[in-house]
């Protein structure tokens, strides 16, 4: 059956990157075991199989320019690591493994220190590890023999994943633009329920700011992919599809500028229609991700004409036959034209998704490269990481800790522990940061158990082919919710990694009861030691709260300009964006952690609504500038608008003045009739410099609290 016609709620679920990453991760997996198992029979395909599974760890939808260099050093990394295993029990028995898990655990934490995508990395060589302990080799010969097959799957499923990467480089690329658009859509969603007059108002604020978080994160992984290559002309369609859909987003978080107004207003019909009118946006973004299906869509644009006409209407008609007060009415009329230009902005990405409009120059208007976010690079990086208060070192220490008592404890009870099991379940579980552990705990704990007894039943009842299908099935599960159901993930892996476990000593059938407890114990362990030189949340929020402000600064110095460099501005736009979804992750963190103080949650919290305030605040000059440019006094706005970007940046700098603050400013528009435009920006200038007031006050808050606080 085509795609095409599939019905689109099945199609919705299923045109998703991680689903087709988690497919093509299980037939590489299973390709090499069935050519390693044609040629040398089922204990080749076996280790084979687990060659292709370490490398598979790393195979995620990376950028294709990064491809090689991810796939490179996960290949060395796993044959390494599969070496050190395989030799250490011929050093000194049975003490062989102790410096190497040691080793292992400091190294994970360090590499840490390169960002996300070292953690995957560092991920395959502790998974090799554990894969190659359980294989107790007879002798050196039967250890190289095994490092031979091992390599040789490796080898294969680079090859494999490397060249399905650049066949389907497009496909990728369309899919993560499809995964940001989703997250668009559910950004509107977020967006819709702040004008729901029955919904609570800070609850529906604190879902926006996490929907928009996520949809950061998104709109990052899709510009890694997309701005990287521009050579023809499709790549530069895809740009410019992913430009218009930020200027979509950016129209959409210019209009969020006047909420807390509107939130106050008694227009309950009104604010229902710009709800409705929302959501009728967020079904039209989503339903536009499955013309990516196709290289060459055809799409035909559906504009919202009648719903922007009529909502425009309605607006006019309550403010001319039941006004509340100049500002409210004044704030309705602009927010309703703004998601109507960003209605527009959505018509606009439906045309660059069809196959007949030519690519436009914007990609070689732009440094793209600018907009792509870089990993920390060069030795350097690892040499700083030797210092007790570096995070990643800390890291490297429990988890080395950990996996050493782990190991320990099965050498003085091998009755009842298992060196491999216990070590897979603290390097699944334990992370570098407390509050993830803990997210995760029970996570893992349930998925282990879920995996554990799924993968005992398969043991006892199903034959070695059938098993080797469950893996492959697994392996692929396993990725393809890694990043949107854990314990899935969780069950999915422990039954991948268990079965291989079992197949590295096809003796020994595993009992449920020592299985469960290898997984109490790990688990035990992986939250113990989690206590051990902690990286807290609040220690890193000084850090954050002054990016946050750094990146509010650039912003308005590029936002606060009668002529916007297009640029500088987006740069700007785009850093101060992702500082605030820095921020709220760091909250959400720290709500897990203990000792919080809940009075400096609170206040994160309303500084974080205030700063996407001011964001809001920041985005809608350009907008204003497009619609009542022509209609200002150059020579007033220009100096206007200087003054308040000197204003903004002093308070950004040094912090208000300790005087109480003042009240937004709301002139009275009879005063200054002969130029309407003037007064729009006079007033949005001031409510500027009033929202950049509060989160220069918030941000001067302690955010960690005494030490007598935590005591009570």
């Amino acid at each position: 059956m085509e795609m095409a016609n599939i019905p689109r709620a099945a199609a919705l679920a299923v045109f998703r990157i991680h689903i087709e990453n988690g497919i093509s991760v299980a037939a590489g997996v299973g390709l090499t075991g069935l050519l390693a198992g044609a040629a040398l029979g089922f204990d080749a395909a076996v280790a084979a199989a687990t060659g292709a599974v370490c490398i598979s760890i790393s195979d995620q939808p990376d950028p294709l320019r990064l491809k090689p260099w991810i796939l490179g050093w996960a290949f060395g990394i796993a044959v390494f690591f599969t070496a050190l295993a395989a030799f250490a029990e011929f050093w000194f028995p049975p003490f062989g493994f102790v410096p190497v898990v040691i080793f292992t655990g400091l190294w994970t934490g360090l590499i840490s220190a390169y960002g996300k995508r070292a953690l995957i990395l560092s991920m395959t060589g502790v998974l090799t590890l554990v894969y190659a302990m359980g294989r107790h080799f007879a002798s050196p010969g039967d250890a190289f023999f095994y490092l031979e097959l091992f390599t040789a799957g490796a080898v294969f499923y680079v090859l494999y994943a490397g060249c399905f990467a650049w066949i389907l480089d497009d496909r990728a690329r369309r899919l993560l633009l499809a995964e940001a658009m989703r997250g668009f859509a559910t950004y509107l969603r977020a967006k819709a329920a702040l004008y729901n007059p029955d919904t609570d108002g800070p609850a529906a604020f604190r879902s926006l700011i996490d929907a928009h978080a996520a949809l950061i994160d998104r709109l990052q992984a899709a510009r890694d992919a997309i701005f990287s290559r521009r050579s023809h002309p499709i790549q530069k369609k895809r740009i410019d599809s992913l430009i218009a859909l930020l200027d979509a987003f950016e129209t959409m978080l210019s209009s969020d500028a006047d909420f807390e107004l509107l939130r106050r207003s008694r227009r309950r019909d009104l604010k229902w229609r710009i709800n409705g009118f929302i959501l009728m946006i967020a079904e039209e973004v989503e339903g536009l991700t499955l013309a990516l299906r196709s290289r060459h869509a055809d799409v035909v644009p559906h504009p919202l004409k009648v719903e922007d006409a009529e909502l425009i209407a309605a607006v006019a008609e309550a403010n001319r036959e039941a006004p509340e007060d100049q500002a409210t009415d004044h704030a309705y009329y602009v927010t309703a034209n703004k998601l109507v230009m960003a209605e527009n902005h959505v018509t606009l990405l439906a045309r660059t998704l069809d196959r007949s409009t030519p690519p436009s120059p914007l990609s070689a208007e732009l440094d793209l490269a600018l907009f792509q976010q870089r990993a920390p690079q060069g030795l350097g990086v690892l040499v700083q990481q030797f210092d007790l208060s570096k995070p990643a070192m800390r890291f490297g220490i429990r988890l080395s800790l950990a996996m050493l008592t782990g190991l320990l404890l099965t050498l003085l009870f091998p009755r009842f522990a298992h060196a491999n099991w216990v070590l897979l379940t603290i390097a699944l579980i334990m992370r570098a940061n407390f509050s993830i552990t803990r997210q995760r705990r029970w996570d893992r704990i349930l998925g282990t158990l879920i995996g554990c007894t799924a993968a005992v039943a398969l043991i006892a009842v199903s034959p070695p082919a059938l098993l080797l299908a469950v893996i492959v099935l697994a392996i692929g599960m396993a990725h393809a919710y890694a990043g949107v159901r854990y314990r899935v993930t969780a069950a999915a892996a422990s039954i991948s990694s268990l079965l291989l476990l079992h197949f590295s000593a096809p003796g020994l059938r595993p009992e449920f009861l020592e299985r469960v407890l290898d997984t109490l114990i790990g688990a035990g362990l992986s939250y113990a030691f989690s206590f051990l030189l902690p990286s807290w949340e609040r220690n890193d929020l000084p850090r954050l709260v002054k990016g946050l402000l750094t990146a509010d600064k650039a912003f308005a110095d590029a936002a606060l300009r009668r002529i916007h460099v297009r640029q500088p501005y987006r740069l700007a736009r785009k850093r101060t964006l992702e500082a605030v979804a820095q921020l709220s992750g760091a909250i959400r963190r720290l709500a897990d952690e203990p000792n919080t103080n809940r009075r400096t949650l609170a206040s994160l919290n309303e500084l974080l609504g205030a700063n996407y305030a001011l964001a809001s605040d920041l985005a809608s000059m350009p907008v204003l500038m497009k619609t009542r440019g022509g209609e200002l006094d150059i020579a007033r706005a220009d100096a206007q608008i200087e003054d308040a970007r000197n204003r903004v940046a002093e308070l950004l700098t040094a912090g208000p003045a300790p005087d109480a603050e003042p009240a937004p400013v709301r002139e009275s528009l009879s005063g200054l009739k002969e130029n309407f435009a003037m007064i729009v920006l006079a007033r949005r200038l001031a409510h500027i410099e009033y929202t950049a007031r509060k989160v220069a006050r918030l941000a001067a808050r302690p955010v960690i609290a005494d030490e007598d606080e935590h005591a009570h």
